[in-house]
């Protein structure tokens, strides 16, 4: 099955499980995702010190937010959590509808998310959090 990203330039929808698109300083090793492209914000080093990274989808959540009213997709009631990732940034991530139960220090790792169907049968995708063990046993979403 086609896979299209629902946000183009931030993760490779070829991957399984997802791979987020990071950026790493080469002067101190800082990693950042969102890609950053300004300049290292630890140690202040050029934009052109910024290197393109892979980022591995996993990590422990650090805080939880379950979202009852929003627009759009995906249908409320959802949830967002910050997930401390393994390779070291901290982001804002959606948890998967397997991800009942998930707590403060758990950890998680990425599957991908069905968000629409494009007429000629393409996936639009983007990482959805569940729980470790889940996102092992169960592979990707389909």
């Amino acid at each position: 099955m086609m896979r299209t990203p629902a946000h183009p330039g931030l993760y490779d929808v070829e991957a399984d499980p997802p791979i987020l698109n990071g950026t790493t300083c080469s002067e101190c090793g800082r990693v950042y995702f969102p890609p950053l492209g300004i300049g290292c914000e630890a140690c202040g080093a050029a934009a052109e010190r910024l290197l393109p990274i892979p980022v591995a989808a996993s990590g422990t959540v650090h805080s939880l937010a379950q979202v009852h009213l929003h627009r759009g997709q995906p249908p409320v009631p959802f949830t967002i959590a910050e997930i401390r990732l393994d390779d070291g940034p901290l982001i804002r991530g959606t948890l998967g509808p397997d991800a009942d139960g998930v707590g403060i220090g758990d950890p998680v790792s990425a599957t991908w998310a069905v968000t629409a169907t494009q007429d000629d049968g393409a996936q639009v995708v983007e990482p959805a959090f569940v729980p470790t063990i889940a996102a092992s046993s169960t592979g990707a979403a389909s």
